[in-house]
């Protein structure tokens, strides 16, 4: 791997030992907000590993139906609703795929296949998020012991 890729891998790191720092701060159960987290995580991973070849062709074909354009306007503006509703949650969703896609390349440019890159992604990604949960907790409880 070339020398300039560890730069945005610990880019990566650092950004999802803070993204595992603040689930704590949800009001929902902890198992549920991990199991969010872990899902979300490979879902990106995922995404950023295995691109889809042909999306230019399923968008064009969703867009040239009057129903296709007219359901995406709907949805997009509930979306821009939600995200200036939710606009810290938005800029932190936009700060691990900024994160996440800045390493993909460095990835990519080092030449390696694309299971490769999966897995470091992956290791890293899950590697801050539970770090950085487990040092929140221990700060706030002061134990070691997840009970």
């Amino acid at each position: 791997m070339k020398k300039n890729s560890w730069v945005s891998l610990t880019l990566l790191f650092v950004t999802y030992f803070a993204f595992g720092w603040q689930l704590s701060e949800f009001d929902v159960p902890p198992h549920m907000t991990w199991f969010l987290a872990i899902a979300s995580i490979l879902v990106l991973a995922v995404a950023l590993s295995f691109p889809l070849r042909d999306i230019k062709s399923l968008i064009v074909r969703w867009f040239s139906s009057d129903i296709g354009a007219f359901i995406s306007i709907i949805v997009g503006a509930f979306v821009a609703v939600v995200v200036f509703t939710w606009l810290h949650l938005f800029a932190t969703c936009l700060l691990l795929i900024s994160a996440g896609a800045l390493a993909r390349l460095d990835i990519q440019i080092s030449g390696w296949k694309s299971w490769r890159s999966f897995v470091v992604l992956i290791t890293i990604s899950l590697a801050g998020v539970g770090l950085g949960g487990a040092i929140e907790f221990l700060s706030k409880t002061g134990r070691l012991v997840f009970s």
